[in-house]
């Protein structure tokens, strides 16, 4: 009997990603059985683009088969960095499979995403976390590299490269200097002659926890390492620059700063970010201030917090 629908279309995915517990329920009853899982209820958590339940001290995360990928990476992941950084990351407690469907059950961690009271933070605090954000990226990225985070990043550059024409939705003259960029970039950029790197893939405010303590804000995790792979350094700026502080202009430049990112860092990242996020790029530049720019160095300076 099928516990989760198959075959799965996208389009069906996020149609069923919508629906409250009971679509899910017969899956989680049988990972519960199969694990020993405690009693009570689960919970759904919302966030997320994978189904994703909480049941006492555990979290369960339903993975789709398009995207059977992110489950290995995340459980080769979470071996890795277990102990190894300034901040908690989940314990991995059981994985397996229902069907074409991927599970994988960690522990759950304190806190709540810092996304849910970061606007109400004053710009001190803002300043100070970012600053705490930018150094736990450089942690991530000084741990030795898994070998089975291994990613196809030229194939995925290709591709985003050729589907960039029809995507991109930017100021006519910064559509115009678009190709230009990528083409310097490669080019000239340090790209793919740096060593590869450890990355967290979405390291922003939606996967850090955080708690109150003694009157201030504190990361207390880092979850969900679904996008972890190993590769080029400047890809885990995008997400927190693009996601996270495009319209805090203190904390990004306090993030910049704690990076030390050299204008080649920027470069890179910006062209990363060009491929990456083509659709958004109207609210990119009207939340940074930029829609009359024509220049892709000024709006990446903008958007990395040198300028």
């Amino acid at each position: 009997m099928l516990l989760l629908p198959e075959p799965l279309t996208y389009d069906a995915f996020v149609a069923l990603h919508a629906q409250p517990l009971d679509p899910w329920r017969a899956a989680l009853e049988e990972i519960r059985e199969r694990h020993g899982l405690p009693a009570g209820n689960f919970t759904r958590f919302r966030l997320g683009k994978n189904a994703v339940f909480g049941l006492g001290d555990v979290v369960v995360k339903l993975v789709p088969p398009f995207w059977a990928g992110d489950a290995r990476r995340e459980a080769a992941a979470l071996r890795a960095v277990g102990g190894l950084l300034p901040l908690k990351t989940p314990d991995l407690v059981a994985g397996g499979t229902l069907g074409e469907w991927n599970y994988l059950v960690t522990a759950r961690l304190p806190g709540q995403p810092l996304r849910k009271v970061w606007a109400a933070l004053g710009e001190p605090e803002q300043v100070r976390l970012a600053a705490r954000q930018a150094e736990l990226l450089r942690a991530v990225q000084g741990l030795a590299s898994p070998t089975d985070l291994h990613f196809d990043w030229a194939g995925l550059l290709l591709d985003q490269g050729l589907e960039l024409p029809r995507e991109l939705q930017a100021p006519p003259a910064l559509a115009r200097r678009a190709e230009a960029l990528l083409q310097d970039v490669v080019r000239n950029g340090p790209g793919f002659a740096r060593p590869p790197a450890f990355l967290h893939g979405d390291l922003n405010f939606l996967n850090l926890l955080a708690d109150e303590r003694g009157g201030h804000v504190t990361l207390t995790a880092l979850i969900d390492w679904s996008d972890a792979r190993t590769g080029p350094p400047a890809h885990d700026l995008i997400s927190p620059a693009v996601n996270q502080f495009r319209r805090w202009p203190a904390a990004r430049r306090a993030w910049s700063a704690a990076l030390n990112l050299t204008p080649e860092d920027v470069r890179e990242a910006t062209a990363r970010a060009l491929l990456y996020y083509p659709g958004e790029w109207t609210g990119i530049l009207g939340d940074l201030g930029f829609l009359e720019a024509d220049d892709w160095d000024e709006v990446g300076a903008a958007l990395f917090g040198v300028s």
